[in-house]
């Protein structure tokens, strides 16, 4: 058994779009400007720039997501630990140029476990339209079919990851439903998606 370390890395909305697209397999490469992929050592460091940082941020999509992985210890631990604030901001720099190499390290897949959203986040783009309707849309296109539920949630898999969070702690209202018919809805989706995407939890609320 490799034993491993678990790191964390808030991301914005198009990186976690890049990183869903590589099947949570690792990271995206650093802009040009950006020489340092830095994940934290900790989920508190990670939830305080989700929630301070990029939930208020236009280029973040207005939402932070903490991901957590974990990593060959060995491996990492040729890379240093900036403390870069108090003793809980900690963050292991890596090299722009060596993470494709990080990325070939890690253990298992890359994990979102939390979303902080910002009151203007709208989501990624949708078949499924406006972040508001997007649930109804849902109940009006699956019908009580659990198999055409299914198939709607294979189809933007990344609108109902990064959304779900979103739709839970919205009131029903805004989203043009009654409370009782959405809590079913969201239960429904769940399943299926637990069914369709068993590698690949729904952030919890």
């Amino acid at each position: 058994m490799v034993e491993t370390l678990t790191l964390y890395r808030p991301v914005g909305l198009k990186e976690a779009e890049l990183v869903l697209a590589s099947d949570c397999a690792g990271f995206p490469p650093r802009l040009p400007d950006q020489p340092i992929f830095y994940p934290v050592m900790n989920a508190a460091y990670a939830r305080q720039i989700a929630r301070d940082w990029n939930a208020p941020d236009a280029g973040s999509g207005h939402v932070g997501f903490v991901t957590a992985f974990d990593v060959d210890a060995a491996y990492a631990a040729r890379f240093p630990v900036r403390t870069v604030g108090s003793r809980g901001h900690q963050e292991l720099w890596v090299p722009a140029e060596e993470l494709a190499d990080f990325n070939a390290h890690l253990v298992g897949p890359v994990r979102f476990t939390e979303a902080w959203y910002g009151p203007a986040y709208q989501g990624p783009g949708s078949p499924l339209g406006p972040l508001a309707s997007q649930l109804r849309t849902l109940h009006e296109r699956a019908g009580t079919s659990e198999a055409r539920l299914q198939e709607l949630l294979g189809a933007c898999p990344a609108v109902v990851l990064f959304n779900a969070g979103w739709w839970e702690a919205t009131p029903a209202r805004v989203q043009g439903m009654e409370d009782g018919v959405r809590d079913g809805l969201l239960a429904r989706v769940r399943a299926a998606w637990a069914a369709a995407f068993p590698g690949w939890p729904l952030i919890p609320t």
